[in-house]
């Protein structure tokens, strides 16, 4: 799911961002994921807002300018992680939640 600037990984072990697709930025373990949100629109606050995401519990790392996006819900803080991954459904389905 090659991005922007970064990247998003689903591997066995849970959930990562690279930069520039090998330098390791973040990582998620797979049993810290709460859930996966799907959310439409580019600038959606309402429909985060009724998930319990605040800006001080959220942090984008959409790298993509479009309309469908996932807020991933953690069990750590920041409680939701909001990235753009480019085919939505397809990468909810890799994640087996």
């Amino acid at each position: 799911m090659y991005g922007l600037l970064w990247d998003y990984f689903i591997t066995p072990n849970g959930f990562e961002i690279r930069l520039f697709r090998f330098l390791l930025v973040y990582r998620l373990k797979r049993e810290n994921i709460v859930a996966a949100h799907p959310i439409d629109g580019i600038f959606n606050v309402k429909a985060l807002w009724k998930l319990g995401g605040h800006p001080w519990n959220t942090v984008s790392m959409c790298n993509r300018p479009q309309r469908e996006w996932i807020a991933l819900e953690k069990r750590c803080w920041p409680r939701f992680l909001a990235i753009s991954p480019k085919n939505r459904d397809q990468f909810i389905r890799n994640l087996n939640l």
